[in-house]
């Protein structure tokens, strides 16, 4: 079973109690996907963003800085 269309086939089939089972397996694996034991992006080293995060100033200075090429 590796399409939709084959796993909603066979799902059709399925009693009452199986389709409980099946629900209760994927909330569990949901769970564990979303819990994740993963790096963290906090686990990152710092990055320098330097210039970015300086103010626009006035459009006058952006239109300017990017007709001089200094962005």
């Amino acid at each position: 079973m590796s399409t939709l269309a084959e796993v909603e086939a066979v799902v059709t089939q399925f009693s009452l109690p199986e389709l409980a089972e099946l629900e209760q397996f994927v909330r569990q694996m949901r769970l564990v996907r979303m819990k994740g034991d993963g790096p963290s992006a906090l686990d990152l080293p710092r990055l320098d963003l330097g210039r970015m995060l300086a103010p626009l100033g006035t459009r006058e200075q952006w239109q300017e800085e990017l007709r001089e090429g200094r962005m």
